[in-house]
């Protein structure tokens, strides 16, 4: 099946948006920042990216505390790690195939940090 994926940009900074929240929320953030007074579809989805990536960060933070400061089971923290950066690239990366497509994505669990203006 083969597509032809939305193109200006539109899509370009969405997507862009949905990449940067792997490593946090400081990329989509910014994305939100310049772009949410001019397009209400990268708007929607930068903010929908800066809630995911809090999410993943609150997420690093505590199995890194539970990996530093729990004895016996340290174990634990560090696979949680682990995990949350294999779902949030999944999820990341599969935000950013359909917001390219220009359709809009949600994510199953979001820290609310910045209102969607819905």
């Amino acid at each position: 099946m083969s597509y032809s994926p939305a193109t200006g940009p539109d899509s370009s900074l969405a997507g862009f948006a949905h990449l940067g929240a792997i490593v946090g929320p400081v990329i989509p953030w910014l994305v939100w920042l310049a772009r949410r007074n001019d397009d209400p579809f990268v708007t929607r989805e930068a903010a929908k990216a800066t809630n995911a990536g809090m999410a993943f960060l609150m997420g690093f933070a505590a199995a890194t505390l539970i990996d530093l400061f729990v004895p016996l089971v340290g174990w634990v923290g560090r696979l949680a790690q682990v995990a949350i950066i294999v779902v949030a690239v999944a999820l990341c990366g599969n935000a950013f195939r359909r917001v390219r497509r220009g359709i809009p994505t949600s994510y199953p669990v979001q820290v609310k940090v910045v209102t969607l203006g819905e």
